[in-house]
């Protein structure tokens, strides 16, 4: 009896720390403006383009469904594209892996900010970054919200330095050429 009442003490207390740290989180984001309201949609994958150059999906949602131009792409909770193209039962995906891809991410641990770009091929890699920086290998990339494109902090994968190539490459989360369903994203301040 004793241990059980003394663990549901402490079971108590962490919910109560919980709840604090969700309503402190609450007022900073208040604070400094970025209370971000989302609005989902999901979608099937109808029609996969595949070419050394071009990295698009074709999805059965449109303009009819509320699908606007910019939309984060999400599998699960991962990104792995935005919307460039809306039609009124469709709309393309342009993905990360696409050589036209640039997105301004943030590598953690330590917050490094870089553009994480494209290659056309399973990976992105990473540019603009300054060359006295050291990262971790197997760090994590989350978009960073530089340039107002996603909310900061949705992952897209992992980062590897390649010895070889002697350039940072991304290996994706999510498997691009194996997409059946994903989540299409609006973020937009709430000015409320």
């Amino acid at each position: 009896y004793n241990k059980t009442k003394s663990e549901l003490e402490n079971l108590k207390q962490k919910q109560l720390t919980d709840d604090f740290l969700k309503i402190e989180n609450k007022k900073l984001r208040s604070l400094i403006d970025e209370n971000i309201k989302s609005s989902e949609i999901f979608a099937r994958v109808i029609i996969d383009k595949e070419s050394p150059y071009l990295k698009s999906v074709v999805l059965n949602k449109g303009s009819r469904d509320n699908v606007k131009l910019g939309m984060a792409v999400l599998d699960q909770s991962y990104l792995v594209g935005k919307i460039v193209e809306v039609n009124y039962s469709t709309s393309r995906v342009l993905l990360v892996s696409d050589l036209n891809s640039k997105i301004p991410v943030g590598i953690e641990p330590g917050n490094i900010q870089s553009i994480l770009s494209g290659t056309g091929r399973i990976n992105g890699k990473i540019e603009y970054l300054e060359t006295d920086i050291l990262i971790e290998d197997k760090s994590i990339v989350y978009t960073s919200g530089s340039g107002g494109l996603f909310k900061p902090g949705i992952p897209i994968g992992t980062y590897h330095k390649e010895t070889e190539e002697s350039y940072e490459i991304v290996n994706f989360f999510s498997k691009l050429s194996q997409l059946n369903f994903v989540k299409l994203v609006s973020f937009e301040e709430d000015n409320k």
